[in-house]
């Protein structure tokens, strides 16, 4: 008789396909000790069964010798070289390599001292022709036969080889970035490297970094022993392995030695090479590799950032020897001005003071503006060869027993004109001091002037306050004005020299930048100090302190110091040219062009206006803002305009003029005292007509002005042709110059982007064009940013045009609109991400949640599922709605636009595409679930087929049955009973009550 399910279930091995199944059914166990199927025990087959149904690793060891029966999914542990050959032979035959660790476990089980677990087991296994280093999660069970002892074992089994190399080898790399984040040496980096490495044999057997230079390669470091032992090429081999892959750049294998290039980051060529000794244990695979990869990978950011670090050292103190030589340079250069200086003061002077050949009224007043401003260079170059000196150490004060209060209170009374010229209250206080101050005259004059200077400077209005009294062991110089202010961040900086607050709004933007450090550095000589307190809008207040100096009487007075106003004269000469009155408008001339000046320095202000005269109706301005008031309430032709000018400076004020459309047109001429061919570039980049760089020929002055006024006029008569013509285009169309200054567009550039004719020109950077990148193509696609902060994406075509009336190039361009078309291509990329990750989920909550976040990412809106009941609103094809709905698998998905907007075709057809997906994603999602559910009662039904299996045995020797006569008498007996044949098989094993003593004797 024969079980049910067929004959192959008779006989112990399920009717189902497979593999291992057809393996087992095809074995040939009579000749095993397991011995023919026919007369297996029933807890045999059911095991068989069990383990050859599941689709998890399992392998089955049955008997004393503990032969192994295994399925599909167990078949890969078993490698290449055991597979099928494990199938009916003793686990100690199959494993003598890892026997030692398993054997014992496996006979406690079968002496019935219960199951094991192991986590994570190291088991070193010879299954693919070496001996591999392994690791598995897994448990013996034992599997009862009919006597109630253990007749076999059931092994579940987990391959975790890949999870522990793979955290392995994470910690190998985290170990090996924190040990080189802080490297400064390039052969440092490559010792603390391999000295990582070598603390990890597991997977780096050997390690050796060669820096690569013009010679060729060179050890720089080097862990463990290279050599042949196992496979391993030779350090000769290993020698020219490194050559070339130094030379090619290209990664080299060799036996189990790897030579990979170390890419610096940005390099183009290795600036390395990196060899280590692959483990025999482990197959060189794609993980390996990735591995060793990233191991260059932070050996060559290593490399790269110490490389930096010397490079900034070495540019540290190159810098440091240029400041050097720069202090020197000043030095030397100041001393030769000297002299010609002498020559040219010398003889003014004279020509000034001769009263027997008086100079004519013109002629004096020339000479005059020589001998101010030959003064003021000369005080100049008498700062910069002291600040030198002082750098140098080679200034020395000489103090000597000063009566302070008195000669502070003469250098205040004679600066006072300069502040009571330009309005502002000027109050000085300086009450005798209880003894002299041992101080260097000079130098303190010095300081106070400069003090008193900047002051005046940088107070438009309101008081300037001096003090000065005894300070408890000390006097205290107090300097307190109620000007701009500086902000707080430019406070620590503020007695470096060279250095300038910037935005700081003046009389006057002149000035070298060595004032308040030649403060600092005088009053250091003399073993005082000086601090500031500031609050921009509020103004400052400068504190000197200044001790008395040893050997100063207690009592006695010098006598009153001499007459300070031949120090104070040139200081207040300077002040007094930042309050001259800039002059009246010019009266009105027709014959004559009218040019607007805008220069702050009084003498070349006036020196143009005369110059000027004969050419130009002369209109003067003494800052940036003045003039840019003037020019709106009458603009004139030509705009001449310093670059550095208190208030608003010369590019402020072309910034200005370009952004109204009522002045863009006026031509600009910038002065400067920047040379060079960038300075001029700046200035034209900006926008500028023409730059005139310090000092200028009087004739080629005169003619750079007309000729930019006659190029102005032809631009405003062919202004309006180009303008008609550039506007009837559809694309967006842009005229831009050499230096990247865009300086027409036409209404269909502000269509798409924002910005439009009335905000040209546009100088760099564009606002268009985030982070400044432009097209790299004559035709390119790029991303343009909106005035509103939308993006837009655009094809930009570009060529040059020559401007033969300017003699330069131009740059035209048109922009065309292609965000519709790129959207639907970002659209079906993400839509194809988004099918992928739903082709990979089973979980029905993961699913909903890629489902949600997925249509949000493809449609741009929020999603919220609907249930079947919900109405939606709907509108014509064309027309903007606010939402969209998707319908898969029975459920319904609604897309909230964050604003109405209209569908496109496109769209629609993405959606059904996603929408197929998605109900086959939920439909899988759902056999999946049916699929567990299968499982489930699969596994219940193992344990019913033991215990059945179980009853069927003692029918069979207790009543001579057949195992099918004894299988009908349970089936008969629970139908009669009402009772699952399982619960009275169940009572028949434990109790051991018959049913044949109940229900009649079983039929044979």
């Amino acid at each position: 008789m024969t079980a049910p399910g067929g004959p192959d279930r008779a006989r112990g091995v399920p009717a189902a396909g497979g593999e291992a199944r057809r393996l087992v059914r095809d074995f040939d166990w009579a000749a095993g000790p397991l011995g023919p199927r026919g007369g297996w025990p029933q807890s045999l087959r059911t095991a068989v069964d069990v383990c050859l149904s599941s689709r998890f690793p399992l392998v089955l060891l049955w008997g004393p010798d503990l032969v192994m029966i295994y399925n599909d999914a167990y078949r890969p542990i078993l490698g290449t070289s055991k597979h099928p050959a494990a199938l009916g032979a003793p686990a100690e035959v199959v494993w003598p390599e890892i026997w030692p660790v398993i054997g014992p476990m496996l006979h406690d089980v079968l002496a019935g001292r219960g199951a094991t677990w192991s986590r994570d087991e190291l088991l070193p296994l010879d299954r693919n022709g070496f001996l591999e280093e392994c690791y598995f999660t897994f448990s013996y069970s034992p599997i009862a036969d009919e006597t109630g002892a253990t007749g076999g074992v059931f092994c579940v089994v987990t391959e975790t080889t890949q999870e522990v190399v793979g955290a392995r080898r994470l910690a190998t790399l985290g170990a090996l970035a924190a040990e080189l984040v802080d490297t400064t040496d390039v052969d440092e980096a490559c010792v603390r490297a391999a000295a990582v490495l070598g603390r990890h044999p597991e997977d780096v057997r050997f390690a050796e970094i060669h820096l690569v230079d013009e010679t060729g390669p060179r050890r720089a470091a080097s862990t463990g022993p290279v050599g042949g032992v196992g496979g391993v090429a030779e350090a000769g081999e290993v020698a020219e392995l490194v050559a070339d892959v130094a030379a090619t750049g290209r990664t080299r294998v060799l036996d189990r030695v790897r030579a990979t290039p170390v890419v610096e980051p940005g390099a183009a060529g290795p600036s390395a090479v990196l060899v280590v000794g692959l483990s025999e244990r482990r197959p060189f695979d794609a993980d390996y590799r990735s591995f060793a990869d990233l191991i260059a990978g932070h050996v060559g950011t290593a490399i790269s950032g110490a490389r930096a670090y010397e490079a900034q050292r070495r540019r540290a103190q190159a810098l440091a020897e240029l400041d050097a030589a720069k202090t020197a340079f000043f030095a030397n250069v100041s001393h030769e001005l000297r002299t010609p200086l002498t020559l040219i003061t010398g003889p003014v002077q004279d020509a000034l003071a001769d009263a027997e050949h008086p100079l004519p009224a013109v002629q004096r007043a020339r000479l005059e503006l020589v001998g101010r401003n030959a003064e003021r260079l000369r005080r100049l170059v008498n700062g910069v060869l002291d600040f030198a000196r002082v750098e140098g150490g080679r200034l020395r004060p000489e103090p000597a027993a000063v009566d302070l209060a008195a000669a502070t209170r003469d250098l205040a009374v004679n600066f006072a004109p300069a502040a009571e010229r330009v309005g502002l209250a000027f109050t000085a206080h300086c009450p005798r001091l209880p003894r002299p101050v041992r101080v260097d005259r000079d130098m303190w004059d010095r300081v106070v002037l400069n003090l008193l200077s900047n002051a005046v400077k940088y107070t438009l209005a309101g008081s300037v306050r001096l003090e000065l009294r005894d300070g408890d062991g000390h006097v205290r110089l107090t300097v307190a004005d109620t000007g701009v202010g500086i902000p707080a961040e430019e406070l620590p900086r503020l007695f470096e020299r060279f250095h300038r607050v910037r935005g700081a709004h003046g009389r006057s933007h002149e000035g070298s930048g060595i004032g308040l450090a030649m403060v600092a550095q005088l009053l250091d000589l003399m073993g005082g100090s000086v601090r500031v307190e500031s609050e921009p809008g509020r103004g400052s207040v400068f504190t000197v302190l200044l001790p008395y100096g040893e050997g100063a009487p207690a009592a006695a007075h010098p006598d009153a110091p001499p007459d300070a106003g031949e120090a104070v004269a040139p200081y207040l000469q300077e002040a007094l040219t930042w309050t001259a009155p800039a002059g009246a408008p010019p009266a009105a001339d027709r014959d004559r062009p009218r040019l607007l000046v805008a220069e702050d320095n009084a003498d070349l202000r006036d020196y143009l206006r005369d110059l000027l005269a004969g050419h130009f109706a002369v209109e003067l301005s003494g800052d940036g803002e003045d003039a840019l008031d003037r020019v709106r309430r009458r603009p004139p032709d030509l705009v001449l305009a310093d670059v550095m000018m208190p208030r608003l400076d010369g590019f402020g004020l072309l910034r200005e003029l370009r952004a109204d459309p009522a002045t863009r047109h006026l031509p600009v001429v910038l002065l400067s005292a920047r040379a060079g061919e960038e300075a001029a570039a700046e200035g034209l980049a900006a926008g500028a007509d023409d730059y005139l760089v310090k000092p200028f020929s009087s004739v080629d002055l005169v003619a750079r002005l007309r000729s930019n006024l006659a190029r102005a006029t032809e631009r405003t008569r062919d202004a309006a042709w180009r303008t008609a013509v550039v506007g009837a285009l559809h694309d967006g169309v842009f005229i831009a110059d050499a230096f990247g200054v865009v300086l027409e567009v036409n209404d269909a550039f502000e269509r798409i982007t924002g910005w439009g004719p009335a905000d040209a020109p546009y100088s760099p950077p564009l606002p268009w064009l985030p982070g400044g990148r432009e097209p790299a193509r004559p035709t390119d696609e790029v991303e343009f940013r909106r005035r509103d902060g939308g993006v837009a994406r655009v094809v930009v075509t570009t060529g040059t045009v020559a401007d033969e009336r300017e003699h330069r190039e131009l740059v035209v361009g048109t922009v065309r609109d292609v965000t519709r078309d790129h959207d639907a291509r970002a659209r079906r990329a993400t839509a194809v991400d988004m099918a992928g990750r739903l082709a990979s989920l089973l979980d029905p909550g993961k699913l909903l949640e890629t489902v949600i976040a997925g249509l949000g990412e493809v449609f741009g809106g929020e999603v919220v599922p609907l249930g079947a009941d919900i109405a939606v609103p709907t509108a014509p094809s064309r027309s903007p709605v606010p939402g969209l709905l998707l319908e898969a698998g029975g459920r319904r998905f609604w897309v909230t636009f964050p604003r109405p907007r209209v569908v496109g075709a496109d769209e629609r057809t993405l959606a059904d595409v996603l929408a197929a997906n998605l109900a086959t994603a939920l439909d899988r999602a759902g056999r999946a679930a049916e699929h567990a559910d299968v499982e489930r009662q699969l596994r219940q039904a193992v344990r019913s087929h033991q215990v059945i299996g179980q009853a069927v045995g003692i029918l069979m020797e207790r009543h001579r049955l057949t195992d099918q006569a004894a299988f009908d008498h349970l089936v008969t007996t629970s139908q009669r009973r009402n009772t699952k044949l399982r619960d009275l098989a169940r009572r028949l094993v434990e109790t051991g009550e018959d049913p044949g003593l109940v229900e009649g004797p079983p039929h044979r």
